[in-house]
């Protein structure tokens, strides 16, 4: 959630993500649907912090510290609920002031740098969908393709989707990291970032 509208929150994230060819017509689709854009390709870069013998991975968990629009949170993942195609889990979110001073605590109480990756995101949020109907749209350029990932509800999702011409075919429930591993199976880089 975060790199969405910054606040402290708790609560269940119900996403997809989906391939995008082609940015230019996809923004165009988007703006096209009445969504406006709330943040143009903004820079995040992203930590993910783990126990060395992989404990919050194993448990399918995810503690991570994300800059973005010059703020800085910290995000727990609960394990993600069986709802293909649809990546569901609980989420916990709070922002802090200081990510380097984090996550020298975390590392203080064990924990290791396990995963780091960059994006350039553009946020896209609409009037017409607000309170239970509420949907997040967030265009991500990474180092291994292009994502949209779509956040609301099973409902919203799917008509969303649809009206940017997605099927359920095209849903992508796979975490960054999991796309990462997949795209280059043989690299031994705990990271995903520009220029590398």
């Amino acid at each position: 959630m975060t790199g969405k509208p910054g606040r402290s929150s708790k609560g269940l994230e119900i996403e997809v993500k989906l391939k995008v060819s082609n940015i230019r017509k996809l923004r165009a689709r988007i703006k096209g649907l009445g969504f406006s854009e709330l943040h143009h390709r903004k820079f995040e870069d992203n930590w993910v912090m783990d126990f060395p013998q992989k404990h919050l991975l194993k448990r399918n968990c995810l503690l991570r510290l994300r800059q973005f629009g010059g703020k800085c949170f910290v995000t727990f993942k609960a394990p993600t609920l069986k709802t293909a195609p649809f990546k569901t889990r609980e989420e916990l979110e709070t922002e802090i002031t200081d990510r380097v001073a984090f996550q020298e605590i975390l590392e203080q109480l064990g924990l290791v740098l396990s995963f780091r990756y960059q994006k350039y995101r553009s946020l896209f949020t609409c009037e017409q969908s607000r309170g239970p109907n509420s949907v997040v749209l967030s265009l991500d350029e990474t180092p291994i393709g292009n994502y949209l990932e779509i956040e609301g509800t099973l409902e919203m999702i799917r008509l969303v989707a649809d009206q940017l011409g997605y099927g359920l075919e095209d849903f992508i429930n796979q975490s960054y990291y999991e796309l990462h591993v997949w795209n280059k199976p043989r690299s031994q880089h705990r990271e995903m970032v520009f220029g590398k």
